[in-house]
């Protein structure tokens, strides 16, 4: 007889959560370690497409710890990401069918777009624009490599 347990799936995504609370706290201290932007874009978009509710609320709730972490406006990555994932990314797997060109698409559009959507944003603001140093590049490896594994 086999035990089941029916909370299973939201203890593991809180256990997620939770480990991600950390990773994301060390890669503040240690900047080799990349914030995952790409990977959380990718399963955005795949709660979104695939229309599950609780794992969409993960990892907006995931995506709202980056903003806090790294001093982001709260809901800015929401805001990108949702916009990218109802009209442009449809479109673009219309016309792309090779998954690792995906993979590749889905890292262009989190690391260069979010920071090109965040220097729009303050330009009209008036704030000043965001910084970008040389580890973006190794994060963008990185998390293109980690996409490519996972599609």
């Amino acid at each position: 007889m086999q035990r089941s347990f029916p909370y299973q799936n939201v203890i593991s995504r809180f256990f997620l959560v939770g480990l991600f609370i950390v990773y994301i706290s060390l890669s503040s201290i240690y900047l080799l370690l990349p914030p995952l932007v790409a990977i959380l874009f990718f399963a955005y978009y795949n709660a979104l497409s695939k229309h599950d509710l609780f794992g969409l609320i993960i990892v907006a709730l995931m995506l709202l710890i980056f903003e806090a972490e790294k001093g982001f406006w709260i809901g800015s990555t929401l805001l990108f990401f949702t916009v990218l994932s109802r009209y442009l990314l449809p479109k673009l797997e219309q016309l792309i069918q090779c998954r690792i060109c995906m993979g590749a698409i889905f890292v262009a559009l989190a690391y260069p777009g979010y920071w090109i959507f965040m220097w729009i944003a303050n330009g009209v603001l008036l704030l000043p624009p965001p910084a970008i140093d040389w580890h973006i590049g190794l994060y963008m490896i990185i998390e293109f490599l980690m996409i490519t594994a996972l599609v």
